[in-house]
């Protein structure tokens, strides 16, 4: 009986060390968002491109709280929130979609410079809050994040002859005669599948089916384009004023592809880029949709966003190349380099951090998107209840 007992101690006081184990590794600091939130965010919450004139978008504090939730920073996206709130939409969220432009004016002084809202943010914007609502059992954010969701519907979803589609915002995106331009980048999937399940009276399942059979249409080479155009007539084209190249944009489609979980829109769907990829061994800058002809150099950020969808497709040495590359390439504030500390390159571009915060974020477990497309962080996953939320 004594060697029983004995043993089933031994049991448990590894098991305890094992829980204690996962609760540290669950709790230990996301380096790359410290070193992020030094360089790109002020203490106002404000979040800074300095690459672009010192500008901030709604896209950027978007972005920052989606990161600040991952990270567990409650007070970093409280200051994010509120630097929003009171400079892009007049002091109420709840009442007015935010301006996706502030800077520097031509006369000197600092405000909105386009009071457009971009409707990638809003979605951005309303998923952090809804989400934060439910992993940190605060309500207040749940009704901010459901408005904006109201204000998206009412103001950037649009009835076309094809089905109901997201306008990239509520001014300047219609063509003549009766035509619309639209970024694919804009739609995540685990985003569209997550505001089904939390609005399902809601256009969002009707809206992925209308842009999956229009990008369709403008992806013959499995390449994603920054932009296309969508007429009545003609249905989807290639878009006139990029010229029908993939970049900037485009790599966020690939991205988001490779971070949802069985996705409709299938990374393989968009394999053309691999192999451009293995053309390589780096994800190009510029890319024409219809011939694959490349141009420009390989930015950091886009050996970060292709972690994703290179794993989705089984591409394990071109996956581990790019790993390599943005070790070899971040800066850790102590000048010693390595995975998840420090900012990626010197100097750091707020851009390539973000996808850098996505793509190495989401394969070194900080977070996914579960079937239903909601969040899951690794600060949630704990065991013993320590870190539970």
């Amino acid at each position: 009986m004594r060697k029983v007992l004995v043993g089933l101690v031994a049991i448990v006081l590894l098991a305890i060390g094992a829980c204690l184990a996962m609760n540290w590794y669950a709790a230990r600091p996301w380096k790359a968002w410290q070193a992020f939130a030094r360089v790109f965010v002020q203490p106002d919450g404000r979040i800074v491109d300095r690459t672009a004139n010192a500008r901030s978008t709604s896209e950027g504090q978007a972005y920052g709280l989606f990161f600040a939730l991952v990270a567990n920073d409650r007070q970093v996206f409280d200051a994010i929130l509120a630097w929003a709130r009171d400079n892009l939409a007049g002091g109420d969220l709840t009442g007015s979609l935010p301006a996706w432009l502030w800077g520097q004016g031509d006369d000197g002084t600092w405000g909105v410079i386009d009071a457009n809202p971009a409707s990638d943010a809003d979605l951005w914007m309303a998923y952090s809050l809804m989400e934060a609502a439910r992993l940190w059992d605060a309500p207040r954010y749940e009704e901010i994040g459901r408005a904006i969701l109201w204000r998206v519907k009412a103001h950037e979803v649009i009835d076309t002859a094809a089905g109901p589609m997201l306008l990239p915002a509520p001014e300047g995106f219609a063509l003549k005669p009766n035509g619309w331009r639209f970024n694919p980048s804009y739609l995540p999937e685990f985003q569209i599948r997550y505001f089904a399940m939390e609005d399902p009276s809601g256009p969002w399942s009707r809206v992925w089916g209308t842009y999956t059979d229009m990008l369709a249409q403008v992806t013959p080479a499995k390449v994603a384009p920054d932009w296309f155009e969508w007429y009545p007539e003609q249905g989807a084209q290639q878009d006139r004023k990029t010229a029908g190249i993939g970049s900037y944009d485009a790599i966020r489609v690939y991205l988001w592809a490779g971070m949802t979980p069985q996705p409709t829109l299938s990374p393989s769907m968009l394999d053309g880029y691999a192999e451009l990829i293995r053309m390589r061994g780096l994800p190009p800058e510029q890319v024409q949709v219809t011939t694959r002809g490349i141009n420009g150099g390989n930015p950091l950020g886009f050996s970060a966003a292709a972690l994703p969808y290179l794993h989705a497709l089984n591409e394990d040495r071109l996956l581990e190349r790019q790993e390599k590359r943005l070790i070899e390439n971040r800066i850790a504030a102590d000048g010693e380099g390595g995975a998840e500390s420090g900012s990626l390159g010197d100097p750091a571009h707020y851009y390539d951090q973000v996808l850098a915060l996505f793509g190495e974020g989401w394969v070194a477990g900080r977070f996914r998107f579960g079937d239903n497309g909601q969040l899951e962080t690794r600060w949630e996953q704990s065991c013993c209840g320590v870190f539970s939320r």
